[in-house]
């Protein structure tokens, strides 16, 4: 897979990701790449693009495990939030899952209808370290799920955390 990068911080050559000291970042989530054909934004993830369609786009974020030490906990206080603010949400899973340095993860599908009666498709991959969350959810019309979802399961591959928590300067 090719990757376009689009900030200056990132590797400007592509198909060639960027090192961790290089890549962009959105708090403790290192992003060295980016598909082909998605765009960076800033302090929010991916976007992409196409004519005449809603965009797709990847969002992280990051939150806080407050109670215990489960992952499953927090995504069941997130489900929770989902029933009551979708009507009709179809949720599927969570699912356990891989990713590099987490102490666990897991994903969950959700689809509902938005506003304007078009099907909105979620997949969210949640990450923990410690108490850290990452959250990386990926927001697409129905119909265009198949032809973004291979971007998402790359993105995924090449995304990473940092394993210490940012420094704070004090002033």
């Amino acid at each position: 897979m090719a990757a376009a990068l689009t900030v200056a911080k990132m590797s400007t050559s592509p198909g060639q990701a960027a090192g961790h000291a290089n890549a962009a970042r959105i708090g403790r989530w290192i992003v060295p790449a980016i598909p082909f054909g998605w765009t960076w934004v800033p302090d929010f993830g991916i976007q992409k693009r196409a004519e005449g369609v809603i965009p797709s786009n990847v969002y992280l974020r990051e939150d806080v495990l407050l109670a215990g030490s489960q992952l499953l906990l927090y995504i069941q206080a997130q489900i929770k939030m989902m029933k009551s603010t979708f009507q009709d949400p179809v949720i599927a899973g969570p699912a356990p899952t891989e990713f590099p340095g987490a102490d666990e993860a897991a994903m969950l599908m959700l689809k509902h209808q938005a506003m304007h009666q078009v099907t909105v498709f979620q997949v969210q991959h949640y990450v923990r370290s410690g108490k850290w969350i990452g959250i990386a959810t990926l927001t697409t019309l129905e119909s265009e799920l198949l032809k973004v979802r291979p971007d998402f399961d790359q993105f995924m591959k090449l995304l990473r955390i940092d394993m210490l928590p940012p420094v704070v300067p004090i002033r």
